[in-house]
């Protein structure tokens, strides 16, 4: 319960914006991450949110452009679509929330960091 919390306290640091303090984001974002070798549709990004609607999805997405986190393209083989990526800075603040989560749970009493020490 303490890695969570402490997971869920590095998740606000890394995005102070209490905009993005929101359990859909996260959801965004690291499922963004996950394909950041490459840009996605617009519409494939709204499953990646599935506890709101479509309309709120739609909305959360625009946002994250707008604000600039994520990245907006014309899909140069269907100029009728637009991709959007993960902003390099997003991406970093994506890999350091990992990481911490990653180290987080290490030193925790099932990690690795406790098997070296028990």
């Amino acid at each position: 319960m303490l890695a969570l919390h402490e997971i869920d306290r590095f998740w606000g640091e890394v995005f102070p914006d209490e905009t993005y303090y929101d359990l859909n984001y996260s959801d965004l974002f690291t499922r963004m991450w996950l394909a950041r070798d490459k840009p996605l549709k617009k519409t494939d990004l709204y499953p990646f949110m599935p506890r709101v609607s479509l309309r709120t999805a739609v909305k959360y997405v625009q946002r994250a452009i707008e604000s600039g986190l994520l990245t907006e393209t014309i899909d140069p083989d269907d100029r009728r679509s637009k991709l959007v990526a993960l902003s390099p800075e997003l991406a970093g603040n994506i890999e350091r929330f990992i990481d911490h989560a990653l180290v987080t749970f290490d030193s925790g009493p099932f990690g690795q960091g406790a098997k070296k020490s028990g």
